[in-house]
């Protein structure tokens, strides 16, 4: 006698193979997510990685700091350390430390900076853009910088720098003080005394 219904042997195939399947799927998911992810993870684990600190701490870690641009660039001589461009910068403002022109027969003071050369860290400053550096000195002399030692000109004069136009505020000064002694000397010339504040009375 026939019994209607499901044959078990029938339905274990069945769930077995949709199992399989799906499994499938999930293991070519996860592969080809790991494929497109993986580039992306290594690129972000190798990038350069900056310390998030105020602009005061990191000046105050400096050996020095300018505000200026690059003018020009060569390949270093390679070092223990590496492979290593030589930026020429010039100097636009000093900001902090003894940074001494390194260049004779010049108008324009400039100071050689050694960078990191084919690195995730390494120095890349468009030509002639003023910049804030935050400059290291090398064991043997010299200065280095990376990636992370460029901060904002602006930031970098406020933290610390010398005031712009401290020249030119000397020589307003010099001028009004001209201006004050030529007025007295007319005033004695007409035979007036002058009326300078503290004078005593007549």
């Amino acid at each position: 006698m026939l019994v209607s219904g499901r044959n078990p042997a029938l339905d274990d195939s069945s769930y077995n193979l949709q199992l399989g399947v799906t499994r499938a799927l999930v293991l070519a998911v996860l592969a080809v997510s790991a494929v497109f992810a993986g580039p992306a993870l290594t690129d972000e684990a190798s990038a350069c990685v900056c310390a998030s600190e105020p602009i005061e701490e990191r000046l105050d870690r400096a050996d020095a700091a300018i505000v200026g641009r690059v003018v020009s660039e060569t390949i270093a001589d390679p070092t223990e350390d590496g492979p290593a461009r030589l930026l020429a910068v010039e100097i636009e403002q000093r900001v902090k430390g003894d940074v001494v022109d390194e260049t004779e027969g010049d108008a324009r003071r400039k100071i050689f900076v050694r960078t990191p050369y084919q690195t995730d860290c390494d120095l890349t400053i468009d030509r002639d853009e003023t910049v804030g550096l935050l400059l290291t000195r090398l064991p043997k002399g010299g200065w280095y910088a990376t990636a992370c030692s460029v901060v904002a000109p602006g930031q970098l004069v406020a933290a610390g720098g010398e005031p712009r136009g401290g020249v030119i505020k000397v020589v307003i000064g010099v001028a009004i003080l001209g201006l004050v002694l030529l007025w007295a000397l007319r005033r004695l010339r007409r035979g007036a005394r002058p009326d300078l504040p503290g004078a005593p009375e007549p």
